[in-house]
């Protein structure tokens, strides 16, 4: 078999081949068809030509074919009626009728009769003396017309349904088929003369013929058969490497063009063309059936073990190629598709004995074309058994053009429902909605008009109403015709006023159940410009409130999707929020590209088409659906920016959507700088409420407890400027009689110099362990510190080691102020300030080399003084220091006082001088008191 996966050219090709011959055919047919002459009646050959020329009384025996809603048969043999059986014997001529009255002597005899006008045979019993004398006649070869168009070309020539057409121009015929040959001889135009029997009366009848020729439901069924081949040839050529699509739209195709020009034969008599056509029409109808029933088992999924089976395919050919030969050497000019119901047989049993090799997911996805094509089948079954009972033309089997257009629509619906065939078939929302509306003021308005046009033909159950200059009058008597016209008229006009106002609010509500399927409805401008603001107002969080604006924009405008975004500063991205998608990749896009956004959004006074952001900006927002945006400032400062989607409608943006996200940036502007505020605010009571944590934590960390050394009494303090600072102090007790006492300064102020405060004392405090005196503690902290401490950053300590054994105090400075020392015998302060270098600033030996201890001694009643220069260099409001001396005069003052009194005396003093001025630094104070 010829691959046409590697050659889906070649298919193509053939594929466009086969249009253009179905093109040509169909053209053709379908112009021969409406260009014909057409007198608009069907006739068809009687069933006898034994013609009853008298009226005979009778009663009713049965009736056979009857017609619901058929006029009331009266109990008679009318003139016209033909025999068929008398006696119930066929009769064929008036000379039988009389051999048989001749051999019977019943009283009363069965007559059968076909009663034209009413396309109906009836049994009838007639008593034997009431059979006039030649009641019957021989009538020639003839025709009775069992239909006439309304308003058509043979009723206004005032042909009936019933009458029996004997010439047509003059031109005898054996049968309805020559009659029909005639009339196509005749020229569009011109006049028809029929010679008719009606009556017992031959009348002539001239008939204008119609200049178009076609009835309603044979251009359905034409429509159909052309939305086939449209439906075919879209899969065969947009998809010819895929073997399903290949079968598919060859199939529809070859289905379509049978379907298309089936009942529009109008051939005057067998040529080349009509041969050609009648054998491509049988092909297309078998191998059309025969590539869809074999299409199944590729589509909507490939059935495996069907398409192993060699036999099946063989099977469904050769009862395809059986009936069409069967067809050609028999049945050509009517085509019998006896094969076609074997096929069909044929298929169902293959699918039968295969059913459960189908998967779920086949099934699944096969469901609706399987339900539409039993509502097909049923339909069809059901159009073609309605136009048998009543007897109809036959042109009405049209009709099932209108089922068989849902099957393209349900293999449409499979392959966009499961994007099959490697295809995304959708019909876009407005589209469809422009369909359903225009469908559903046609509806409408075909039935509107046609009440209307039916409405002055019925008559209207009014009373008696008598119109007089003064008064009107309901009475029992009977109008007069002058007054029943007008109110006839008057009725009629209320009538049609009625009609229409149904109607149109019929027309109104319906039009808003499509409005609202399709997201049409109008929303209220100004309830959605205060809906929006509410929501802005109650938000007070960034992304909540980009979250809240893109989610309240989505739900008033019926957006698909919308997104936000609001800018710090005009360069930090500060929130992405999205509603619709994820938007995961476009939110680390708009956070990593904060100020590339702001540079290409600030350029824009208003809303604006994505696609006019640069290349490598734009991608991101058209990847994910946007639209248009529209930038958000405050004061001309960029400030945020929406971005909008398509509308769930599918349709475009109004003015009036334009105007009203203008709007709601105008109204976003100041509840952003309002969110931004809130933030700013929330970062400060946030680090507020942490600062004072880490105070409590920093004061926590101090010495808590004063201990009790052996005659020593100690008092120590530290008031940080902020809410921490870098000041510190501690008690490193090395025993009852012992204990160091170390003051420092971290350089710098506020949260970086509490931390390193903590970290020194933590440091210190680890290495008091080892028993190290002040200057070792101090050489083994700056090497440990040194590759910690930022090289800005230094820390200055002093420290004093007490023995209050030997009433010896051994110092160690670092940077740090000197120790103030209250010679009580002598009553004077001197400062202890030997050389050191801060912890942190050096490494290499010098810190080692400057480092030097100091050793004293003190009398019951001295006061030693550690302070930091938070107090040395508090200052007033004139810019004056506190200084050394006023911390020495304090002292002195004091001398006589606990440890305690003398550390509030100085705090005191220092406030006091400070006066109204800000403290600038913290200020420690440690009091060492010498007891007797």
């Amino acid at each position: 078999m010829f691959d046409f996966d590697k050659h889906s050219t070649l298919f193509q090709i053939i594929i466009l081949a086969l249009l253009l011959f179905v093109g040509v055919i169909t053209s053709l047919t379908f112009y021969t068809y409406v260009s014909s002459p057409t007198d608009e009646n069907w006739f068809a050959d009687p069933p006898s030509r034994l013609y009853v020329s008298q009226s005979i009384p009778a009663f009713r025996e049965g009736s056979l074919f009857r017609r619901t809603a058929m006029p009331q048969t009266p109990d008679s043999v009318l003139v016209g009626d033909l025999v068929v059986k008398f006696a119930k014997k066929r009769v064929s001529a008036a000379a039988d009728v009389k051999q048989v009255l001749s051999a019977s002597r019943d009283s009363q005899i069965v007559i059968e009769v076909f009663r034209p006008s009413l396309n109906q045979g009836i049994d009838y019993v007639v008593r034997r003396t009431d059979l006039p004398a030649d009641f019957l006649r021989d009538i020639q070869n003839n025709a009775y017309v069992y239909d006439v168009i309304e308003g058509g070309a043979s009723d206004r020539a005032g042909m009936r349904v019933g009458d029996l057409i004997l010439r047509v121009n003059g031109k005898e015929f054996n049968s309805a088929v020559e009659a029909d040959v005639i009339l196509r001889q005749g020229q569009i135009g011109r006049s028809l003369t029929y010679e008719v029997l009606r009556g017992n009366q031959l009348i002539p009848l001239h008939v204008t013929l119609a200049r178009f020729g076609i009835s309603f439901c044979l251009l359905v069924l034409c429509l159909s058969g052309l939305t086939y081949v449209v439906f075919g040839s879209i899969l065969a050529l947009a998809r010819p490497r895929i073997k399903a699509a290949r079968m598919l739209g060859l199939g529809f195709i070859l289905v379509g063009y049978f379907v298309s020009i089936l009942l529009i034969r109008r051939d005057v008599g067998t040529n080349a063309f009509t041969i050609i056509r009648n054998i491509s029409l049988l092909a297309s109808a078998y191998l059309g059936l025969a590539v869809l029933a074999r299409s199944a088992h590729y589509f909507p999924q490939e059935i495996p073990a069907v398409l192993a089976k060699k036999w099946i395919p063989a099977l469904l050919y050769g009862i395809a190629a059986a009936g069409f030969l069967f067809d050609v050497f028999r049945v050509i000019p009517s085509i019998n598709l006896l094969g076609a119901v074997l096929l069909s047989i044929a298929a169902n049993v293959v699918t039968f004995i295969y059913r459960k090799q189908r998967s779920d997911e086949y099934r699944r996805m096969d469901r609706v074309i399987r339900w539409t094509i039993y509502a097909v089948v049923a339909l069809s079954v059901g159009i073609v058994a309605l136009v048998g009972v009543y007897r109809l033309n036959g042109n009405e089997i049209g009709y099932v053009g209108f089922p068989f257009m849902l099957l393209p629509l349900a293999f449409l619906y499979t392959i966009g429902r499961y994007r099959l065939l490697d295809m995304n078939i959708r019909l876009r929302r407005n589209i469809q909605y422009t369909l359903i509306t225009t469908a559903w003021f046609l509806i409408v308005g075909t039935i509107f008009f046609n009440i209307l046009i039916l409405l002055p033909s019925r008559d209207l159950p009014l009373p008696s109403i008598v119109i007089t200059g003064a008064s009107i009058e309901v009475t029992d008597t009977p109008m007069r015709p002058e007054n029943r016209e007008l109110v006839q008229r008057l009725g009629f006009i209320a009538l049609a006023f009625v009609v229409t106002y149904v109607f149109w609010k019929g027309a109104k509500v319906g039009q808003r159940i499509i409005d609202a399927k399709y997201f049409r409805t109008q929303f209220d401008h100004r309830r959605a410009s205060s809906e929006i603001a509410e929501v802005m107002s109650s938000t007070l969080s960034m992304v909540e409130l980009g979250r809240a604006i893109a989610e309240k924009l989505a739900a008033l405008m019926r957006l698909k999707r919308s997104g936000v975004l609001l800018f710090r500063d005009e360069s930090e991205c500060c929130c992405q929020e999205v509603f619709g998608f994820d938007g995961a990749a476009w939110k680390n896009f708009c956070a990593a590209s904060g100020t590339i956004l702001v540079n290409e959004l600030r350029r824009f006074k208003g809303e604006t088409r994505v696609d006019y952001l640069p290349e490598e900006t734009r991608e991101p927002f058209v990847r994910e659906g946007f639209q248009y945006l529209i930038p958000i400032k405050s004061k001309e400062k960029l400030i945020g920016a929406f971005f909008v989607g398509e509308k769930l409608s599918e349709s475009t943006f109004r003015q009036e959507d334009f105007a009203f996200l203008a709007s709601v940036a105008m109204q976003a502007s100041v509840s952003i700088e309002n969110a931004f505020l809130y933030e700013e605010l929330a970062e400060k009571e946030r680090l507020k409420h942490e600062l004072e944590i880490a105070r409590r934590i920093q004061l926590a960390s101090l010495p808590q407890t004063t201990p009790v050394i052996e005659g020593l009494d100690l008092a120590g303090i530290s008031n940080p400027a902020f809410e921490v600072g870098g000041d510190f102090f501690d008690y490193l007790v090395r025993g009852p009689s012992s204990v160091m006492v170390i003051i420092g300064d971290v350089s710098g102020k506020g949260t970086s110099a509490a931390l390193y405060m903590s970290k020194v004392q933590g440091i210190l405090r680890s290495l008091h362990e080892f028993q190290l005196s002040p200057a070792d503690l101090f050489t083994r902290a700056n090497r440990l510190l040194y590759q910690d401490l930022e090289k800005r950053s230094f820390v200055t300590v002093l420290g004093a080691e007490f023995d209050t054994t030997s009433r010896s105090v051994v110092t160690a400075r670092a940077g740090h102020l000197p120790l103030y020392r209250y010679s009580a015998r002598e009553k004077k302060i001197e400062s202890v300030m030997q050389r050191g270098l801060g912890i942190g600033l050096e490494d290499r030996g010098l810190f080692n080399a400057e480092l030097k201890e100091f050793r004293l001694q003190y009398d019951p009643d001295d006061v030693l003084v550690f302070v930091t220069d938070g107090v040395t260099e508090a200052h007033n409001l004139h810019g004056e220091l506190f200084g050394d001396e006023r911390v020495n005069a304090v002292v002195r003052d004091n001398a006589g006082k606990s440890a305690v009194e003398i550390r509030d005396a100085i705090l005191a003093a220092v406030h006091g001088f400070a006066g109204g001025a800000p403290q600038h630094d913290d200020e420690t104070v440690v009091i060492v008191k010498a007891l007797r």
